[in-house]
């Protein structure tokens, strides 16, 4: 039989001058373990440990920017809301991020997990931006962002983690420096200043909106990613105008621009080292290992293996 119950967790430091609340509730008995705490003048950050079978019910309203790291992803499924957005998916990838400014709402749904996992939270006080030393610090305005699609904010959060578990020399002060590449780095994915590239019109491609809605479809969901018939459907188009008009766009077919999405997610995976090829596999929506490894070779040149012995 479980048990429901509140589980509130507070990132409240006078240091920062602001009241930091992060309201985690309906936890499903066993409560999370928490495995690390941090607290700076301007980033507090914890750690928690969720067992198989866990599930949860997050809000949070800060004043504070959020960032919530899921090295292991999660297997169970999740939805999120803004307040006026609902998504649901079926699965969250290995490295998700999920980024969260201050004064903006969210409300995270963990189901059930089929395995544990582990959340990475920092909450970032916004008067950090200062330390970047830009004139044009005061005009940055983040965005609320699901699914951080940035390799260089993984890759610093992986190191983050790493630092976590095993604090190497003048460990206070990598962390800081990792701190003040990791707002640089979401100023140019998740904010006004980011200079996103923009989806550029060809003739007989799709418009710049259904491109847009279009590639946020086929990698919202690395396990779940729609078909062609179901894309078309979502963009209102016939199946065979959009693979043609898609080609025309991205120079590929929706499917090998997914199977190139899918294999890029898999060569940032395979850094963890603790991760097995067939876990990446599944993860990135490979129906068997084998599978993954006839495609990651014939787009790459080598095998997954091969590729994982040169990192």
């Amino acid at each position: 039989m479980t048990e429901a119950y509140s589980f509130n967790h507070s990132f409240d430091s006078p240091q920062l001058g602001i009241a930091d609340s992060v309201d985690i509730e309906r936890y499903v008995s066993p409560s999370p373990r928490s495995i690390w705490i941090l607290k700076t003048e301007e980033m507090h950050g914890k750690l928690l440990q969720f067992a198989r079978g866990d599930a949860a019910e997050m809000e949070f309203s800060l004043a504070s920017h959020l960032i919530m790291f899921f090295p292991d992803g999660m297997s169970g499924g999740c939805e999120w809301s803004n307040g006026g957005h609902d998504v649901k998916s079926s699965c969250m990838p290995p490295n998700t991020v999920i980024f969260n400014p201050a004064q903006n709402f969210l409300r995270l749904r963990k189901r059930s997990s089929q395995a544990p996992c582990r959340i990475l939270f920092l909450a970032i006080a916004p008067k950090g931006m200062s330390r970047l030393s830009v004139e044009d610090a005061a005009d940055v305005v983040f965005e609320q962002t699901i699914g951080v699609n940035d390799e260089d904010v993984r890759r610093t959060l992986l190191t983050f983690l790493q630092e976590i578990e095993s604090p190497g020399w003048n460990s206070k002060f990598y962390v800081e420096t990792l701190f003040t590449l990791l707002m640089s780095q979401l100023v140019r994915c998740a904010s006004n200043l980011g200079g996103k590239k923009r989806l550029i019109y060809r003739k007989g491609g799709l418009a710049g909106r259904r491109l847009k809605q279009a590639l946020e479809l086929l990698e919202s969901d690395l396990c779940e990613a729609p078909s062609v018939t179901e894309l078309a459907r979502d963009l209102q188009l016939h199946p065979t105008s959009l693979c043609r008009a898609f080609k025309q766009s991205m120079g590929v077919t929706p499917h090998r621009y997914l199977l190139s999405h899918r294999i890029k997610r898999a060569k940032e995976m395979m850094r963890d080292q603790h991760r097995t090829l067939t876990e990446i596999a599944i993860d990135c929506g490979f129906n068997s290992s084998s599978q993954f490894s006839v495609v990651f070779k014939r787009m790459v040149g080598t095998t997954p293996r091969e590729y994982r012995h040169s990192l």
